[in-house]
């Protein structure tokens, strides 16, 4: 009898271990064929959209990070414009746009100089994602983005816009749970 209650006791301890990630609890959740783990202290709230699905995502009450789904998704795209002529810069300098001068603009727009983020592919569960990682500290976004993840070529993402060095850890940790069926 001791025996059978010692090894029910260590089964529940090990399931339940199984579902923290270095101190953080994990649950399960799943939107369309995609499947992942987020923080239990994380709420996805469905947004109203058209043309693809978005979910919201809170942490303690506070707005953290957006999930999109659907065929019109633009992927990770950085706004901005590389110039060789000093007037063309001025102009668009007096008119509040996002540009940069340069000596060498091809270069540079080709090497992502001027992006606020690093961008990089890896291989999740058998599928190739774009991961997105600020360079700097204050400012940019944490995301991964997969293209045609199914017969209809929908898109998935999962941005955050929460810049903190224990949430770049923890989308990091939720990015290498997705499967996509």
């Amino acid at each position: 009898m001791f025996r059978l209650f010692f090894i029910s006791f260590i089964i529940l301890f090990i399931s339940s271990c199984e579902n923290k990630k270095n101190g953080t609890s994990f649950q399960k959740t799943n939107i369309q064929n995609i499947h992942f783990e987020i923080p239990e202290t994380f709420s996805l709230k469905k947004s109203k959209s058209e043309d693809m699905v978005v979910y919201d995502i809170f942490s303690n009450g506070k707005s953290i990070g957006s999930i999109y789904f659907g065929s019109y998704y633009e992927p990770f795209h950085e706004n901005y414009s590389i110039t060789v002529e000093k007037e063309i810069y001025d102009k668009g300098k007096v008119n509040g746009e996002k540009i940069f001068l340069s000596d060498n603009a091809q270069r540079d727009y080709k090497n992502g100089i001027f992006n606020e983020n690093y961008y990089y592919l890896d291989t999740i569960n058998n599928k190739v994602g774009q991961i997105m990682l600020p360079k700097r500290s204050s400012k940019g976004l944490v995301g991964i983005y997969f293209d045609s993840i199914d017969i209809h070529k929908n898109k998935f993402a999962i941005i955050s816009t929460d810049l903190s060095e224990h949430n770049k850890k923890i989308f990091l940790k939720i990015f290498k749970t997705i499967k996509i069926e």
